[in-house]
């Protein structure tokens, strides 16, 4: 029998359906499980949260002098990460249902102790690379080991064939073999108890992410270990005691090439960053001290009562808040691009390396929210939910950690909908209380060169300001037609949308000036008369709609540069009389570098083919509405939009975005 054959029969349960059906249905459900990972890091979570599952549930079994351990293994040259640890093992009448896609040995064997549930990550990890191998023992048997090589090759292959209508027959030899052995384990095999499961992968990302200096390397990959793994328990770094017995005495030790190491688990929290970083002070939320740059603290119901006493009023939220047994983590540093600054000085990453992959996939950029499943990171820094203030927003970084009978899967991609209120109105309660205390953040002449009360401050200040451009990269360079790199402030949001206007990239825009100083930051009249500029779906897809043949005119609008559209939405909201206070009807012209849909009280929609006729200059990319106003909407040209359009027409790349610096 073919090896395709049996690859199927060992990863699908026996049926009458035919072999054709049975591999069409299998190689599906392969590409949509593993087209739903999409960190490049997955696999680090996925073998660490099995692992950890393995050894609590063998804690709860009451093994005298029984000690828990954790190997990481990273083979930099074979592009290979392995995880072994000396848990439960898995049984060889259960190797089959181990391996299976959507079949979870943890739920059928009653493991209450796992984290994961939904018997997804071993088929990922089978799946997603070039080669999987998985060794294991349990108790007193012999053991067994699987491996499958090309995983990934076959089931795309796979795929192919059958969606282009090609019929299974075993005859005619056109589907692709996979190569997979499966098997008593070899005596040699220093497995005792427990398991081991290893990944290749198809690219060189542990290179990429390590580097070669080896300090730097394994530096590099405890933060990734304790940020987005099982191994960071989400606890008070002082509370030892709310960890679990096994969880104390875990033992994690790290194989980094050829070279042996240790690990101490834990959430590497941002005010550790900033400790081992040098940084002048972290202190604690609820005592801040003067000149601090970073002020932090965890929280439990009690803290939230007495703190941000509206959530826990809330009797929905109230009700949440026991149910998940919620704890957590709030941090609020004086700057929006402290959080990147740290980090990246900590994983001594380089100073060009702000629109690097890696930077932008470890690196927890301009705070946000991280969601813990029983004091377990499930993964990448989220978004927050809600606009509270863009520039608070971006300070505050916030951990919640939801155990009691929170379901293990949520969480990683997505958070349960019955929490999902109550973390849009804590983390809303927790950036207004961080920010109340913001008159205790460090104040320095690195925020401004105006601040100065000196030349030698001046210079000094000029220098930070210098690293800083420098670290973001050129902008433009004489001769060159197009930007290096997006706009990083709203002066180079101006300094765009003026050389798009200059080049008539933009038609139809008479710029009278921009103010330095008043309500709005333009005045300007429009015309576009050419029927060049009318809309087309595939040729003109930033075109205007001519109503009844007549030109496009319009005077006297006036326009707002921001970063992000958030920005303006915030001016909006602001009580009459504060300062930057903006009022919806009086803006007709958003220019930005991005957009922002989670807005509370306003829509930005996206102008297609189905809404074009809204558009009433060339190249407006969104339209921006208010629940609160029915009579106006702003037009907006998101820069990242229009740049990807039109490389879109003429076949380039957009460019990578560059985040702001705070104050600029």
């Amino acid at each position: 029998m073919r090896n395709d054959a049996d690859l199927v029969s060992l990863l699908t349960p026996s049926t009458e359906t035919s072999p054709e059906d049975r591999l069409y249905e299998l190689a599906n459900t392969i590409s949509n499980i593993v087209s739903s990972y999409d960190d490049p890091y997955d696999a680090f979570a996925e073998l660490l949260q099995n692992a950890l599952d393995a050894v609590a549930e063998r804690s709860t079994r009451g093994e005298k002098d029984y000690v828990p351990r954790v190997q990481v293994s990273v083979d930099r040259s074979n592009r290979t990460l392995s995880v072994e640890d000396n848990g439960t093992g898995i049984a060889w009448q259960d190797h089959q249902a181990a391996v299976r896609p959507n079949y979870s040995l943890k739920r059928r064997l009653g493991q209450s102790t796992s984290r994961g549930e939904k018997g997804a990550a071993l088929t990922f990890l089978q799946f997603g690379g070039a080669e999987f191998s998985l060794s294991s023992r349990s108790g007193g048997e012999q053991g067994w080991s699987y491996t499958l090589s090309d995983g990934r090759d076959w089931f795309e292959e796979t795929v192919k064939l059958l969606e282009d209508g090609r019929v299974f027959d075993d005859k005619l030899g056109e589907f692709p073999v996979s190569s997979f052995s499966l098997g008593p384990l070899d005596e040699k095999d220093t497995l005792t108890q427990g398991t081991r499961a290893s990944v290749k992968f198809i690219d060189d990302r542990l290179t990429d992410l390590l580097g070669e200096d080896y300090k730097v390397a394994f530096s590099r990959l405890e933060y990734l270990l304790r940020t987005r793994t099982g191994l960071g328990f989400m606890v008070p770094d002082d509370d030892r005691d709310r960890l679990e017995e096994w969880q104390k005495s875990l033992v994690v030790s790290i194989t980094l090439d050829a070279d042996d190491d240790a690990l101490t688990p834990g959430f590497l929290y941002p005010h550790e960053l900033a400790k081992r970083s040098g940084s002048r002070k972290a202190s604690m939320l609820t005592s801040p001290t003067a000149n601090s740059e970073l002020m932090y603290d965890h929280f439990d119901k009690a803290w939230l009562k007495r703190y941000v006493p509206k959530v826990v009023g809330n009797p929905k939220h109230a009700e949440v808040i026991d149910r998940f047994d919620v704890t957590g983590y709030v941090a609020y540093a004086f700057k929006n691009d402290w959080y990147e600054e740290v980090t990246q000085q900590h994983l001594s990453l380089p100073e060009d390396a702000g629109d690097s992959s890696l930077s932008e996939t470890l690196i927890q950029v301009n705070g946000g929210f991280l969601v813990a499943v029983k004091d377990f990171p499930t993964g990448r820094r989220k978004a927050f939910l809600h606009r509270s203030g863009a520039e608070h927003k971006s300070r505050t970084f916030v951990c919640v950690n939801l155990a009691g009978d929170y379901k293990p899967d949520y969480g990683r991609k997505n958070l349960a909908s019955d929490a999902h209120a109550f973390v849009l109105d804590l983390c809303k309660e927790l950036i207004a209380f961080a920010s109340g205390k913001k008159s205790n953040l460090y104040r320095g002449t690195a925020q401004s060169t105006h601040s100065a009360k000196n030349a030698a401050d001046a210079l000094e200040s000029l220098k930070e300001d210098a690293v800083r451009l420098t670290k973001r990269g050129v902008l433009l360079v004489s001769g060159e037609p197009d930007l290096r790199r997006a706009p990083a402030t709203e002066t180079e949001v101006v300094a765009e949308f003026l050389r798009l206007v200059a080049i008539d990239s933009l038609p139809g825009f008479h710029v009278y000036g921009l103010l330095a100083r008043g309500m709005l930051d333009g005045y300007f009249d429009y015309t576009l008369i050419d029927k060049a500029h009318a809309f087309d779906e595939l040729d003109r897809p930033l075109g205007v709609a001519f109503a009844d043949g007549q030109p496009m005119k319009y005077r006297g609008q006036w326009m707002e540069f921001k970063i992000t559209s958030d920005g303006l939405t915030d001016d909006f909201d602001r009580d009459p009389g504060q300062p930057g206070k903006k009022y919806f009807g009086q803006v007709d012209l958003l220019v930005c570098e991005s957009v922002d849909s989670a807005t509370d009280n306003y829509d930005i929609l996206e102008v297609t083919s189905d809404n074009y006729e809204e558009r009433k200059y060339y190249g407006v990319t969104h339209i921006l509405r208010s629940a609160t106003n029915n009579d106006h909407a702003v037009q907006v040209i998101c820069l990242r939009s229009l740049r990807a359009t039109i490389a879109a027409q003429v076949g380039g790349s957009p460019l990578t975005p560059v985040e702001p610096v705070e104050g600029e």
